[in-house]
């Protein structure tokens, strides 16, 4: 069995005003790519750790990923698709295609980019090779998506701890498509709503998961997935979605994708945003018997396509005094710059922050000690991409007040606590630890943070959807008309 292996992985935050560029984005080509992902936990990793397994070839093509961020500029994606679609050729004869999505990319001019990747992907390899996928549970879904590949494989997590075993399923599935015994039908169904993210470790999310795991346990239903969506991209595609794979029986899939989108639309009201000030969000952290405690930077999330450099949590925490107060991580090259030139044991002058958009706030004056300085290279810890080589550019830690600050060079959404170690701050003999992280931190500092509270601003990830200026979404649509109604087909 020969399998091309590539993908083009961007999740777009539309109302973010700077554009995705080529340097934004890490390409990888050949063997790069296999030496990058070899017993990592990623959607790659599990696709050649299953490759291996099978005993397949795996031929490496082009595989494209960034931070989230902007629109992609057209010609980047242009740029990028014709050296994925070029090493697919170039590998042909295969068998089977595998391709590590998102689901959310957008691109200038051309909208949901997963789309045309698998549409013009299937136009190149013909109707008998077969296309497999991973898709973020953020992902939204172009319903037609089934029309142009074999099977698709999303993330049930979130944190994506199980980017690995998505992988493993996208191989693994092939010897069954390849012979027949499986014939893959499948659904999509889309929901009239607008979802902010939300864990699956608990509450209503793990219990649509729930369902979704015994819906799995008909031996004819390949997989059922709920995606979420991602709510801060403005498309017609923007919303919640069920994906169901059956066996032979289109029928069946669709019936179960219904069955859960009625589960998650009888529970709307469970999903309603809830979004509190900072300075409200500090007031109850610091009445927390349990330490330490997060306070999340829930408008400026880098995760999300955020700028990284908002001002307005970090102002609300300096305000309250704070101590034993750790923060992380403040993108802001120029102050990071000026903490190297100025070395440790420095007492510097800076504007901290604040300099993307006013949005996001406002520069802050202060006094920094420099504490420690480094090169921004660690190794991920977290169960999501473990083992993964993660750099935020040349960085500084400095003592602003009673919090300590970690500045980045590179935008950076702390998902374990590297960050913090490689300067020196041991998370756990601190009371509140703030990150420019809404979830995906829950599985690297599980075993440390007791308790946490989301702090919203105007940001470009605020929950309170009435910030977001939304032109290209379908309506109408939950929470924003409440009128609206879920009809399946």
């Amino acid at each position: 069995m020969r399998i091309a292996l590539g993908g083009i992985l961007h999740e777009t935050n539309t109302f973010r005003k700077q554009d995705a560029r080529l340097a934004d984005f890490e390409v990888m080509h050949a063997q790069k790519l296999l030496k990058a992902h070899e017993g990592v936990r990623s959607y790659i990793g599990g696709m050649l750790d299953a490759a291996a397994t099978l005993g397949a070839e795996v031929v490496p093509t082009t595989f494209a990923s960034a931070e989230a961020g902007g629109v992609i500029e057209d010609g980047v994606y242009t740029s990028m698709l014709r050296e994925l679609l070029v090493g697919i050729e170039q590998a042909m004869p295969v068998d089977a295609v595998a391709l590590a999505l998102h689901g959310a990319g957008v691109a200038r001019g051309i909208g949901n980019i997963e789309i045309d990747i698998c549409r013009k992907v299937r136009r190149l390899v013909g109707p008998n090779v077969k296309i497999v996928i991973t898709l973020d549970l953020h992902g939204n879904l172009d319903a037609s998506l089934s029309e142009v590949v074999d099977a698709a494989f999303g993330t049930n997590f979130h944190p994506h701890t199980d980017m690995f075993e998505r992988g493993q399923d996208a191989i693994n599935i092939l010897p069954e498509l390849l012979s027949g015994r499986f014939v893959p039908k499948m659904h999509i169904e889309k929901l009239p709503i607008l979802l902010v993210t939300a864990t699956t470790m608990y509450g209503p999310m793990a219990a649509v998961n729930e369902l979704c795991r015994a819906i799995e346990e008909d031996p004819d239903i390949i997989a059922c997935t709920f995606f979420h969506g991602f709510v801060w991209t403005d498309t017609p595609d923007t919303g919640p979605a069920v994906l169901v794979v059956a066996n032979g029986d289109v029928q069946k899939a669709r019936a179960a994708a219904q069955r859960v989108a009625r589960f998650v639309w009888e529970r709307r009201d469970q999903f309603r945003p809830n979004a509190v000030p900072p300075e409200t969000a500090i007031e109850t952290a610091l009445k927390s018997e349990d330490w330490p405690v997060a306070v999340l930077d829930g408008g400026d999330d880098p995760g999300g396509g955020c700028p990284g450099d908002g001002t307005h949590l970090l102002r609300a925490m300096l305000n309250a005094n704070l101590s034993a107060t750790c923060f992380a991580a403040m993108f802001d090259p120029s102050v990071v710059a000026q903490a190297h030139a100025a070395g440790v044991g420095a007492t510097i002058e800076v504007e901290l922050g604040g300099k993307t958009d006013i949005r996001h706030g406002e520069p802050i004056a202060a006094t920094a000690y420099v504490k420690t300085l480094s090169d921004g290279h660690f190794l991920c810890q977290s169960p999501m991409g473990e083992g993964s080589q993660v750099t935020v550019g040349r960085a500084a830690r400095l003592q602003v007040g009673g919090i300590d600050v970690i500045v980045v060079s590179e935008r950076h959404q702390p998902i374990d606590a590297e960050i913090f170690l490689i300067h020196g701050i041991d998370v756990s003999r601190y009371h509140i630890i703030a990150l420019k992280c809404t979830n995906h931190w829950r599985a690297g500092f599980a075993k440390i943070i007791k308790r946490d509270f989301l702090a919203d601003s105007p940001g470009i990830m605020s929950r309170d959807l009435s910030n977001h200026s939304y032109e290209r979404v379908s309506r109408p649509i939950w929470p924003l008309d409440e009128a609206v109604q879920y009809q399946p087909e």
